[in-house]
C-alpha cells in the first residue's frame, strides 16, 4: 500500500511539474499574399532578452523555454504594420500563425528602383533657399544610415553608393560643412535597390548653423553609446496612437535593443523639457528620436544639461565604478543594462525640423 502511495505521489509530482514547465513557442509569419516573412522580429516578452527571435527565409521562428503563463506576442518587421497578439502557453508545444500587412513608407525625396541591391544615389543643392539656382553636384557629402553601421561619400560627380545596405526601411542622415542637414527615410525592397536624390540648402542663419549641428549629434551619440541605444525613425512610430508612449511601443529598434520606455528625461528639438512626459505627446507631430540609457555617452557637449537639482540632473554622467571612486581615479564607464529603462534619455526631434 505504501509502494502504491509512493507511485502515486510520483506521478502527481512529475505532472505538476510538467504543468508548471517551460514549453516552445514556434510558427511562422506571413504577408497578406500568404508569402513568407523573413527577419521579422518575434518577442514573448519585451523585459526578457532570451524570449524572441527573428523569422528564417521561409518565415519560421522558435522560441525554447517559455514559461507557462499568459503572454502579449508583439512581433515587428520594417514596412509592415505591427502585430500583437496574446497566446496562453499550456503543455510543451504551441504553434501560432502570423499575418502582417504591409504598410507604405512615404518618402520625401526623388526615389527609384534599381535592379542592383543596396542605396545609391546623387547629392546635389540648390543654393539657399530664398535664392534658388540650378541644381549643381555636391562633392565630400556624408550619407550615413542611422542604426546600421554603413555610410559613403560623394564624388566629384555627387554620386555615392551604399551596396551593403540590407533589404527594409532606413533612416539616412546627409550632412556637408556649409550645407543644411537633411534626414531622409529610405525603404529598399528585397529585390533590388533604390536610387535617391537629395537636395541640400546652404546654410545662411546662424541659426541655422546651430540647429544644423544639433541634428548632426544624432549620429555622434548613437555611434558613441556603449549601453544599448536607439534611433528610432518615423516609420517605426504609430502616428495613430493617443499618445507618443503608445506610438513607439511596437518600434523594431527598441525591441531588437531589449529597450523598453515607460517614461524618462526628455530633450524636444535639443532643449531639456523637464516638465514633459511622453504621454503629452502627438505621435504625428514627431520626425524621429533618440534613446539612451543613463552612462551610455562619455560626454554630452551637443545637447545642455538638464537642470540642476532636477529628476533629470546628472543623468548624462558615466556610473563610477566603487573601486575607481574608492582610489580617487579617473571615473570608469560601466555599462549597465537598466531592465525597464525608467531612467532614461529620450531626444524628440519635432516633423518641423528636416
Amino acid at each position: 500500500m505504501r509502494a502504491f502511495a509512493l507511485l502515486l505521489g510520483i506521478v502527481i509530482t512529475t505532472g505538476v511539474v510538467q504543468a508548471q514547465g517551460t514549453a516552445t513557442v514556434s510558427g511562422v509569419v506571413r504577408d497578406e499574399t500568404g508569402a513568407p516573412v523573413r527577419e521579422a522580429l518575434v518577442v514573448i516578452d519585451p523585459d526578457s532578452l532570451s524570449l524572441r527571435a527573428r523569422t528564417d527565409t521561409a518565415g519560421r521562428f522558435r522560441i525554447a523555454a517559455v514559461p507557462a503563463g499568459r503572454y502579449e506576442v508583439r512581433v515587428v518587421r520594417i514596412g509592415f504594420r505591427p502585430h500583437s497578439r496574446t497566446i496562453d502557453v499550456i503543455g510543451r508545444e504551441l504553434d501560432v500563425v502570423i499575418e502582417l500587412r504591409s504598410v507604405p513608407i512615404p518618402l520625401d525625396t526623388v526615389a527609384v528602383r534599381a535592379s542592383r541591391p543596396g542605396l545609391y544615389g546623387l547629392v546635389v543643392t540648390r543654393g539657399i533657399s530664398l535664392l534658388p539656382h540650378d541644381p549643381r553636384a555636391l562633392r565630400g557629402a556624408r550619407v550615413e544610415a542611422l542604426n546600421q553601421p554603413y555610410s559613403a561619400s560623394t564624388g566629384s560627380d555627387g554620386r555615392f553608393s551604399m551596396p551593403q545596405l540590407n533589404a527594409g526601411a532606413h533612416a539616412v542622415l546627409v550632412t556637408l560643412d556649409g550645407f543644411s542637414t537633411r534626414m531622409v527615410p529610405v525603404t529598399i525592397p528585397v529585390d533590388g535597390g533604390v536610387e535617391i536624390t537629395v537636395t541640400l540648402d546652404s546654410l545662411y542663419a546662424e541659426y541655422q548653423r546651430w540647429d544644423d549641428d544639433q541634428m548632426r549629434g544624432i549620429s555622434w551619440r548613437v555611434r558613441r553609446a556603449t549601453n544599448p541605444a536607439a534611433f528610432v525613425p518615423q516609420h517605426e512610430i504609430d502616428l495613430e496612437a493617443k499618445d507618443l508612449r503608445d506610438g513607439i511601443r511596437y518600434s523594431h529598434a527598441l525591441l531588437s535593443r531589449g529597450l523598453r520606455i515607460r517614461g524618462g528625461c526628455i530633450y524636444l528639438d535639443g532643449k531639456p523639457r523637464t516638465e514633459l512626459a511622453l504621454q503629452d505627446i502627438d505621435p504625428r507631430d514627431v520626425a524621429a528620436l533618440e534613446v539612451y540609457v543613463p552612462g551610455t555617452l562619455e560626454d554630452n557637449d551637443r545637447l545642455p544639461p538638464f537642470p540642476r537639482n532636477t529628476p533629470c540632473d546628472g543623468l548624462w554622467g558615466p556610473p563610477v565604478s566603487p573601486i575607481a571612486a574608492s582610489r580617487g581615479r579617473a571615473a570608469a564607464r560601466v555599462p549597465v543594462r537598466n531592465r525597464g529603462n525608467r531612467d532614461i534619455v529620450i531626444v524628440i526631434w519635432t516633423r518641423g525640423r528636416r
